[in-house]
């Protein structure tokens, strides 16, 4: 990584912006891949946000989650069945949860050598995927006012007359 050893140094930042910006692009990617494997159904994504996580060594970060919901009922066992042969076929471990007291709901939970957390959710009235990107070390503060920079940047200017 290009910068100091500052974890605040604006290129540091900069370069773990840049970092972020691309894991979410590979997670939406990956989203629809997945959406893909589980058939035709209309998906509508609830929201982006990047919080704060813990890098796995330690360190601080910052990373995306990011939901998808279909409210097109599936087959619960197949639809699980194919994502988790998807998920497991790029690398993921997974684990199925399910509870006897509520028989039409099934979580696929899936995580890559403790990186990004994903999961789908599949139910009688719908389902719905959450995925987090992997952690980018780094600043916190930094990272969320750069983003926020970056953001107002990008928004077109107001009209005036």
């Amino acid at each position: 990584m290009t910068g100091s050893s500052d974890p605040s140094d604006p290129a540091t930042v900069k370069a773990q912006v840049e970092q972020l910006k691309q894991a979410l692009a590979d997670l939406h990617a990956f989203k629809v891949e997945t959406q893909k494997a589980i058939g035709p159904q209309k998906w509508v994504d609830k929201g982006t946000r990047n919080s704060a996580c813990n890098a796995g060594d330690g360190r601080e970060g910052v990373n995306y989650s990011v939901m998808s919901q279909t409210m097109e009922t599936l087959d619960l066992e197949a639809s699980t069945d194919v994502v988790k042969t998807f998920w497991e076929s790029k690398g993921y471990n997974t684990r199925v949860e399910t509870n006897l007291l509520d028989p039409g709901l099934v979580r696929l939970y899936a995580n890559q050598n403790g990186g990004n957390l994903i999961s789908f959710t599949a139910n009688v009235k719908g389902s719905d995927l959450e995925m987090d990107t992997v952690c980018v070390a780094g600043d916190q503060t930094a990272i969320h006012k750069e983003l926020d920079r970056q953001e107002a940047s990008d928004s077109p200017s107001p009209i005036t007359k």
